[in-house]
């Protein structure tokens, strides 16, 4: 009896260590199909300045762009304050995707701190689009 709790135990700390190692794997950034992207919306996190991009081929540029990056978890994002760009991608059906970049190579995607391997994000370019 006491080899099957010690054995259940063993799995159950293999199957978190698994699924917390899984959520470390590097991933795309963008997640939805740029063609779905009807609407981004930007907010200016030094300014506050908001703006709507609906222009076809200004959502296809900066989504190619942005789809390139590679991200990856760093930590829990609770205690980061302040950013320098939140972005939201709408589709039809709503709110398809939300980031917010807190640096040239770091971003908060789902309450969690990313690191983006390779290149950065075109702050200039984003810059631009206000």
């Amino acid at each position: 009896m006491k080899r099957k709790i010690m054995a259940s135990c063993i799995l159950i700390v293999c199957v978190v260590t698994v699924i917390t190692g899984v959520s470390y794997i590097p991933q795309k950034l963008i997640k939805i199909d740029a063609k779905d992207v009807v609407k981004i919306e930007m907010t200016n996190g030094h300014t506050g300045q908001h703006v709507e991009i609906t222009n076809r081929e200004q959502i296809s540029q900066l989504l190619t762009s942005l789809s390139k990056l590679t991200i990856q978890k760093e930590q829990s994002a609770k205690d980061l304050k302040g950013y320098h760009y939140s972005l939201k991608l709408y589709t039809e059906k709503g709110k398809g995707q939300q980031f917010t970049m807190t640096e040239p190579n770091t971003i908060i995607y789902n309450k969690a701190l990313y690191k983006i391997k390779g290149s950065s994000i075109d702050v200039a370019y984003l810059e631009r689009l206000f």
